[in-house]
Formats: C-alpha cells, structure tokens, sequence
C-alpha cells in the first residue's frame, strides 16, 4: 500500500502541519497532480490553481491540475510524485471519478505505492460512506452508490468537525453501520502500513458503536 494523507480542512495555516508532512513523503524532483474538480461550478478552476500554487510552491513543488479525469491511464500517474484531490462538493466528486473510472485508477496508483493526499471531499471519498458530507453538501448529482472507495479500514470520514456534529454522528453510525474518523480543520490522520496516524495541530475523534475517544496528533487510532 501506498501512503494516504486526508485533511479534515482548513485554510493555509490551518493546514500548514499536513502540508510539510505530505511534503516530506514526497519526490520534490517530480511534479504534484492536483486535482480541484470538486470545486466545478463553486470557484473557477483559475482560482483554485492559485490557491493551490500558494501553497505548495514556497514548499518547492511543481504543479500540474487536471480538470476532468477522463480518459487517463495509470502511464498518465506515473509522471507524479503524488495526487492531491481538492475539497468541494462530494457527491459531484465521486460521481466525476466514478463515470471515468478514475476511482479504480486511483485505487491501482495507491497499492502501487502510490501517495494520495485528500483534503475535505477528497478526504471522505477515500473513506467508507461519503454521507458524513450530507449535511454540508447539496446531492445534485444522479450519483448511484454513496460507498467511497474505503481505504481507511472501513472507517468513514467526517471532515470540518465541530462538537455540534455529534448528535449527527451517531445518527450516521445508527443509519449506515460505519465507524467514523473525525477531523478538524487543520487535523489530518496519515494511512500507510503502519496504521492510521493522527498528525495536525489537533486530535482527532474515533467514533464507534462503543463510543468515541480522542486521538491525539502522534498517536494511533
């Protein structure tokens, strides 16, 4: 397996502690896919590029953006050093990787030792159930299964965490049966052979049918 980087969300600064732990994992000599079509039809394309070069270019990293993902091959990946897969709206996410198939791409990148870092939406596709997002994001999608691609030991991902969310958390685990890893902004878990790991400047929340418990940046969940 590869190594996932998932980011419950936050602006620059918030996220800064994520960023230059993706940052270490990677080949700085080749250049990073970003991938902002979670954004179509929120924020241009244009604007997104310059977030996203804001970011990671002081950090020494080269950009390319895709804007759709059609018609790729696993060639086309090799090229990266890593993905990075923007926030926005989920289910248009999962419904744009899902018709080009890039979800079964994307899933052969990261057993091939492939680094994915999702941030927000890009974070909760790679978990179990994308309804974590349902009360943030409109469904306008004609989107047939709301399976992420479960990458994260069967746990969903609940991303912009705030403590008013819980009585909707345990509603999610009654509902859907799935576990759920909570994230706020700026806290972030890495997923490699080794586990899921909490990194961030804040713990993150484990939420199970015996209750929650907090995981603190360093540690396991």
């Amino acid at each position: 397996m590869g190594h996932l980087i998932l980011s419950g969300g936050g602006d620059k600064e918030q996220s800064k502690e994520i960023d230059l732990y993706f940052i270490k994992h990677i080949n700085p000599k080749k250049p990073m896919l970003y991938i902002p079509i979670a954004m179509n039809g929120v924020i241009p394309y244009e604007e997104c590029f310059k977030w996203a070069y804001s970011v990671f270019n002081p950090l020494g990293i080269d950009i390319t953006m895709w804007t759709n993902v059609d018609n790729k091959s696993f060639d086309d990946l090799k090229q990266f050093s890593a993905i990075y897969i923007g926030g926005g709206n989920t289910f248009n996410l999962l419904r744009e990787f899902r018709i080009s198939q890039f979800d079964i791409l994307l899933k052969e990148y990261i057993v091939t030792e492939g680094i994915v870092y999702g941030g927000s939406a890009g974070a909760i596709i790679l978990g179990s159930n994308i309804m974590t997002c349902a009360h943030m994001d409109p469904n306008n999608t004609d989107l047939q299964s709301i399976n992420g691609l479960n990458l994260i030991s069967d746990y969903s991902i609940w991303c912009h965490y705030e403590a008013g969310n819980e009585s909707l958390i345990s509603s999610f685990i009654k509902d859907y049966k799935k576990s759920v890893i909570a994230l706020r902004d700026g806290t972030g878990v890495a997923v490699s052979d080794e586990g899921i790991k909490v990194i961030g400047n804040s713990s993150a929340i484990s939420f199970t049918n015996e209750g929650k418990e907090m995981v603190h940046p360093g540690s396991f969940i």
